[in-house]
C-alpha cells in the first residue's frame, strides 16, 4: 500500500478524498495495525490504479514496462514513471506486440531504417534521410498555413511509411486521467516491423512537433526510450543521445540553409533575439524554444545568450497551447490510438483474423463503437 501511494503521488488526505476513509484509517492500514474490508480494499486498488491483486503481494512488484530513461531528473528518479505514464506504455508495447505479429504474418517486409544510424553519424544524414523516407519536403512545413497542418502531415507521412504514432493527452480513453508534460513529451519503442511513436497531447501543438521528429531520430539510431525534449530545463545539458536527436531534429525541421537566410543579422540583443525567434516560430510552424536552439547549433548565439534567452521564452506565455475539446470522435479515437493501428486491426476484424473482444481491448473501445467503425471503413468514411 505504502508503494503504490508514493508511486502515485498521493497523501493520505488526498486518498482519502478517493477512497471515502478518513486518513487516519488509511494510516493504520498502511501501517498493518488494522485492515480494509473487501469493499474498501476494491476502492482503494481503484483509487491507487493498481490491480486488485497487487494489495495481497508480500513485496511491491517491479516496474513491468521498464524502458530507457532519456529524461534529464535527479538520479533518485531516473526510471520511475507514474501511473499513468506506465499504463500508456503498456498499452503502446500492447499494440506493438499486436501490430508486429499481425504484419510478419501478412508478410510485410522489415522496415530498413530502424536502427540504421548511430550517434556517430552526421545529425544533416540522418534528418536527411528521414525527410527522404517520409516523403517530406524541405522544409517540413513548407506550403503550410498552420502548426497543425504541419503536424498532421509529420503524423501522416510517418503512419504511410510504417510507424504508429500515438497521440493521446489521457490514460488510454479516462479523461479524468490527464498525463503530465512535466514529466514527459513522448517516447518511442523501435521494432523492425512495428514501431511506436508515443506523443503527449497534453503538450502545445508546436511542442508535439518537436518531439514527433526527435522520436522519429531516436528510430533512425535504434534507440528507444522515454524523452522530454525541450522542456524548460537548458537542452544542451542532457545526453549524448538526446543532444544528437535534438540535432536531427533540429535540421529536419529547420534546414541549415532556409534557417540561415531567415534569421537576420547583426541579432545580438536580448529583446531582438526573442523576436527573431517568434518570427521563425512562424515561418518554419515550430516553437520558439526550437528556433533558439537552431541558432545556437549554427553558432548565431553564443551558450550564455542561448540560455539566457530560453529561459525567456518559458517565462512568458508559450503561443499555440493544446486546444480542448472538439473535433471528430473518430479522429480523435485513431490519434489516441494511430490510425495505422486503428486501420490494421479493422483489417484483421474483417478477415476473421482477430476477435471482436480482443479487437475492442486492443483499440480501448467497446464493441459498439468497433461495429460502427468498422462499418464507417467499410463506406470510406473512416
Amino acid at each position: 500500500m505504502k508503494w503504490a501511494r508514493e508511486r502515485s503521488l498521493l497523501d493520505f488526505n488526498t486518498l482519502a478524498r478517493k477512497t471515502g476513509v478518513k486518513p487516519e484509517v488509511l494510516q493504520s492500514w498502511e501501517q498493518g495495525e488494522t485492515a480494509p474490508t473487501y469493499r474498501q480494499a476494491e476502492k482503494l486498488a481503484h483509487a491507487l490504479h493498481i490491480p486488485f491483486g497487487y494489495l495481497f503481494l508480500s513485496q511491491p512488484p517491479f516496474a513491468p514496462s521498464a524502458v530507457p530513461d532519456f529524461r534529464r531528473l535527479p538520479e533518485s528518479q531516473i526510471g520511475r514513471f507514474s501511473p499513468e505514464l506506465e499504463s500508456v506504455l503498456n498499452d503502446a508495447k500492447r499494440k506493438q506486440a499486436w501490430l508486429h505479429e499481425w504484419r510478419v504474418e501478412e508478410g510485410f517486409s522489415p522496415l530498413p531504417f530502424i536502427g540504421k544510424f548511430s550517434p556517430e553519424d552526421s545529425p544533416q544524414t540522418v534528418a536527411e534521410q528521414i525527410r527522404s523516407v517520409l516523403d517530406l519536403p524541405s522544409p517540413t512545413a513548407k506550403g503550410l498555413y498552420s502548426w497543425n497542418e504541419h503536424l498532421q502531415k509529420l503524423v501522416k507521412h510517418a503512419e504511410k511509411a510504417g510507424i504508429a504514432v500515438i497521440r493521446n493527452g489521457v490514460v488510454l480513453s479516462d479523461n479524468r486521467r490527464p498525463l503530465s508534460v512535466e514529466e514527459f513529451r513522448g517516447f518511442n519503442l523501435p521494432d523492425n516491423y512495428a514501431p511506436v511513436i508515443f506523443i503527449n497531447a497534453q503538450d502545445s501543438i508546436a511542442g508535439q512537433i518537436f518531439t514527433l521528429a526527435h522520436e522519429l531520430a531516436h528510430l533512425w539510431i535504434g534507440a528507444g526510450g522515454i524523452s522530454n525534449p525541450l522542456t524548460a530545463d537548458n537542452p544542451l545539458d542532457t545526453s549524448e543521445t538526446e543532444r544528437f536527436c535534438n540535432r536531427v531534429a533540429a535540421e529536419l525541421l529547420l534546414p541549415q540553409n532556409p534557417f540561415l537566410e531567415h534569421w537576420p543579422s547583426g541579432t545580438t540583443t536580448l529583446p531582438e533575439i526573442l523576436n527573431a525567434a517568434q518570427q521563425l516560430a512562424r515561418e518554419f510552424k515550430v516553437s520558439a524554444p526550437a528556433v533558439l536552439l537552431r541558432a545556437c547549433e549554427l553558432n548565431r548565439l553564443d551558450a550564455p545568450l542561448f540560455r539566457a534567452a530560453y529561459e525567456e521564452i518559458y517565462r512568458q506565455v508559450i503561443p499555440l497551447r493544446k486546444k480542448t475539446g472538439g473535433g471528430s470522435f473518430y479522429a480523435t479515437w485513431q490519434a489516441r490510438n494511430s490510425q495505422t493501428v486503428v486501420t490494421e486491426v479493422l483489417q484483421a476484424l474483417r478477415q476473421g483474423k482477430v476477435l471482436y473482444r480482443d479487437a475492442a481491448r486492443l483499440l480501448n473501445t467497446n464493441l459498439a463503437t468497433l461495429e460502427k467503425a468498422l462499418n464507417r471503413m467499410k463506406t470510406g468514411r473512416l
